[in-house]
């Protein structure tokens, strides 16, 4: 008789070991590894991973009549193959969590149904204590704690605390467990199109746009492009608008006919040289390391999808990994103009649309996997080259347990499948750009923009010389003066804060207060569109006070900017020009984002005004200014990287400027001119920053000479998240005494965010070469301290430390 280990796909350190099962007759056929099982854990029906078949002769005769038997095979086809396996091993072992939680990663959420019953606590109370954190709503606490008092309630009680997605939000996260049955769930293939079928767009659409505007948009956005990838449009029109424009008949779905194009980009002479040096690795199939380091414009996505249709021809394939999708539009399309047979994966997608992809790609019918962090676990077989499009994105890094991140995960998958790392940025992080001038990656320059591009020209804007008199309170003269020319010559301008709202702080100018959150240490922003004050980590909202909550002085003032201070003060200025402010709150809106940026290729704005989201990714030939208007606030930060980031997004942003036949400017604006990151942005020289700030890193013993350790114990109350990591503090140390080893601890002290939703946070971080050292320090942690209100928490290699 077989019998099976398995994993239980619970995250539960108590449970990150295999459990033996007997393999009943009837399903002998059904069973392997990597296929989900439903088995009996003590009285509960539980789902679990296989991780080995057991020979008859491997299974202890005497023991089989006491070992339960496997209930039901779940999936008709192994979701992860051997190497995935021993990655997901790897990564459980480097990020110090339960290996069904990285195993859940690597498999699709729409896998089957269940028909639920009753709710009832997936975890003990102190398992669950370790994963309350990645809970945002007090609610969804409360409800825990009311669930592990009573043990169980029906899913109607339930429904009485939470609504129907934080359940599920609970259900994904394997804090609480659905009873019920369990079937197949079986999802319609993908590579299906939107195509106008009953439309008569002069006749029909003005009805359309008075009575379903969303519907109206669904029918422009189809009518101009012809066909639209379902995918997308679902994306960007609500799914109850597509699927009424189904039931009227006035759109269908069609098979996707895919036309590829042979057309190439003639390569200049560097871009040659890069991309030789890429297919002679990926001939020859040697594990080799590549850092495509060009500026911006400069012709990395072609040398990108040259070497995936090099690994094609070889027999091979390839997964692209981007920071963003909404983002690299312009990327996406260059490839899927170029490669057939292609999929995409990202996590604003739909679970059955994710699933349709995620078993296209098992069944070997996809060459090309492009998305985002968690397309690195792509199940593709004969996995040759892996890129990773502007590696120095924090993107990457997943916030969440685990917390990997997708550069170094990517660099163990092509490890095991033998795969060419390529990795390509402008601005690659200091920690990648370091491996490479040591010589344990190759590093390939591109220094010069294609199509004879010039780079922008970049100026420093003191704002201390500003007049208090002058018009603007926001806008320099110098950068009026250019946004003015650029309007008059018919160009397109993008204004770069990288601040949302209107103002950042409400401060009484009789007694000094600041508005804060009352549950979190930080401001609260003003937000004109809703003439709410909000707090931007708890999402708190409060009308803003007529007078001072402390003196009473009604002498209220809304301080700093934000990008709706910047549009209002542009629509004041430019009275005729087409502005659009495009930042997290006004993309909310489905669709908003996408027409946005279709717009800004249209050329139907002048002033594109935003966040982040402008200043990456983006290409768009009319843009010949760009404009950054507070330098300052990405620098006064309590953060080792802070000057890193900050040289990193002004040189992004400044690269949206002049990349086709107009000549490019930047201003940028700053109270501090004289800081050395200014002069060497201005002459973009992102080597010179490298190497000076690398002296300092070596000089502090911070990354890439040493590994960190950040541990996190937070509380409702301040005295005990204070005491525990002062606790640890000793132990630690004592730890230190015994090994002997070179390991520096900072702290513990409070975190720059001090109270982030009601629990203080104090923390220690940890400085070792030996990364052994620090995760058995984590281990011992994790298996043997107990905290009672108290959640610990710990990032190995973090991104942030604030």
């Amino acid at each position: 008789m077989l019998g099976v280990r398995v994993l239980i796909n619970l995250p539960a350190m108590s449970l990150d070991h295999t459990y033996t099962y007997i393999v009943p007759p009837a399903l002998k056929e059904e069973i392997a590894v990597g296929k989900r099982v439903l088995v009996e854990l003590g009285n509960r029906k539980v789902e679990a991973f296989v991780s080995e078949i057991l020979d008859e002769g491997e299974i202890d005769g005497n023991a089989i009549a006491a070992i339960k038997p496997v209930l039901k095979v779940l999936d008709r086809e192994p979701l992860f193959d051997h190497n995935l396996f021993i990655l997901a091993e790897w990564m459980a072992d480097t990020y110090l969590c339960p290996l069904s939680l990285v195993l859940k990663l690597m498999t699709p959420r729409l896998l089957r149904k269940k028909k639920a019953v009753k709710v009832t606590p997936a975890l003990k109370r102190e398992e669950i204590e370790l994963w309350r954190s990645r809970l945002i709503a007090q609610r969804e606490n409360d409800f825990l704690d009311l669930l592990l008092q009573r043990g169980e309630l029906t899913l109607y009680e339930a429904k009485k605390f939470l609504n129907n997605q934080e359940i599920k939000a609970l259900v994904d996260e394997n804090l609480i467990y659905l009873s019920g049955n369990y079937s197949s769930q079986r999802v319609e293939k993908s590579g299906y199109v939107y195509v106008l079928k009953n439309f008569d767009l002069a006749r029909d659409l003005p009805a359309l746009e008075k009575a379903a505007p969303r519907q109206a948009e669904a029918i422009r956005i189809i009518a101009k492009e012809q066909e639209v990838d379902c995918i997308l449009l679902e994306q960007l029109i609500p799914a109850r608008s597509v699927k009424s424009l189904l039931e009227k008949g006035y759109i269908e779905r069609q098979k996707k006919k895919v036309i590829v194009s042979d057309k190439k980009l003639q390569l200049n002479r560097e871009q040659e040289a890069a991309f030789r040096s890429i297919e002679k690795s990926l001939i020859k199939a040697d594990r080799e390391e590549f850092l495509l380091f060009g500026v911006t414009g400069s012709g990395k996505t072609e040398i990108y999808i040259r070497s995936v249709e090099k690994v094609i021809e070889q027999g091979r394939k390839a997964i692209v990994l981007v920071p963003e999708i909404a983002l690299t539009r312009h990327l996406l399309a260059d490839f899927s103009s170029r490669i057939e047979n292609m999929a995409v994966m990202h996590s604003a997608m739909p679970d059955g649309e994710r699933h349709d992809e995620w078993r296209r790609i098992r069944q070997g019918e996809v060459d090309l996997v492009l998305g985002t962090r968690s397309a690195i676990f792509a199940p593709l077989d004969q996995l040759g080259l892996i890129i990773i499009d502007e590696e120095q994105e924090s993107s990457y890094k997943q916030e969440e347990t685990p917390k990997y991140h997708a550069r170094d995960v990517a660099r163990k998958r092509a490890e095991l499948d033998g795969a060419v790392l390529l990795i390509g940025s402008a601005t690659p992080s200091l920690d990648t750009l370091y491996r490479a001038v040591k010589g344990d990656m190759k590093l390939l320059t591109l220094k010069q923009r294609i199509a004879q591009a010039k780079m922008p020209i970049i100026q420093v804007e003191n704002m201390k010389k500003v007049a208090s008199s002058h018009k603007s309170r926001v806008l320099s003269p110098l950068l009026l003066e250019k946004l003015s020319t650029t309007l008059q010559r018919g160009e397109q301008s993008i204004l770069f804060i990288n601040r949302r709202g209107y103002s950042p702080l409400s401060l009484c100018r009789s007694c000094g207060n600041i508005l804060s959150c009352p549950s979190c240490s930080v401001g609260m922003t003003y937000h004109q569109d809703m003439g709410k004050n909000l707090c931007h980590y708890c999402n708190y909202q409060a009308n803003p006070p007529s007078s001072c909550p402390i003196c009473g002085s009604r002498h209220m003032s809304h301080m700093g900017l934000g990008t709706q201070r910047v549009e209002e003060e542009c629509r004041q200025l430019f009275p005729s020009a087409h502005i659009q402010r495009l930042d997290l709150d006004s993309s909310k809106k489905a669709g908003f984002q996408e027409s946005i940026l279709e717009r800004m290729e249209r050329k139907e704005i002048d002033i594109l005004i935003g966040t982040q989201m402008v200043a990456k990714g983006l290409n768009f030939p009319s843009v010949s200014l760009v404009g950054i208007v507070d330098a300052d606030s990405m620098l006064n930060l309590p953060d080792f990287r802070a000057a890193e980031r900050c040289i990193q997004l002004l040189l992004q942003a400044a690269g949206r400027s002049g990349r086709s036949h107009l000549p490019g400017e930047v201003i940028i604006q700053t109270f501090n001119p004289a800081n050395p990151l200014f002069s060497m942005i201005q002459k973009q020289d992102y080597l010179a920053f490298f190497y000076q700030e690398i002296k300092q890193r070596r000089l502090l013993n911070y990354p890439p000479f040493t590994q960190l350790l950040r541990i996190v114990c937070s509380a409702q109350s301040l005295d005990m998240a204070r005491m525990v990591a002062e606790s640890l503090s000793r132990e630690i140390n004592d730890i230190i005494d015994a090994k002997e080893d070179d390991i520096e601890i900072l702290g513990p002290a409070p975190c720059p965010l001090l109270k982030i939703r009601n629990r203080y946070r104090w923390q220690l971080t940890l400085k070792c070469e030996n990364m052994l050292l620090l995760k058995s320090i984590a281990r011992y942690i994790i298996e043997y301290k107990e905290f009672k209100n108290v959640r610990v928490e710990w990032d190995l290699n973090p991104v942030m430390t604030m």
